[in-house]
């Protein structure tokens, strides 16, 4: 090649395209196996995990009502 960036096809990359750079790499995100009765954390509330109802979203109790919120959104409390 004579120093020119190409597209991955082969195409020579248009003017808009020379300084673009490559996505950064995203941290890898460790999941917490919650069980029942755990103690949690929710926007500042804390809570008890109740059960899993997907693989995104759990059930969660604080103040005697129960919520469905997602799991990426838990801490721990």
């Amino acid at each position: 090649m004579s120093g020119r960036s190409r597209l991955p096809g082969g195409e020579i990359r248009r003017a808009s395209q020379k300084r673009s750079r490559h996505a950064g790499v995203l941290p890898a995100r460790i999941e917490i196996p919650w069980r029942p009765g755990d103690r949690v954390q929710w926007r500042d509330r804390a809570g008890v995990y109740r059960r899993d109802v997907d693989e995104e979203n759990a059930f969660i109790e604080i103040a005697e009502r129960v919520y469905r919120v997602r799991r990426a959104e838990l801490r721990q409390g």
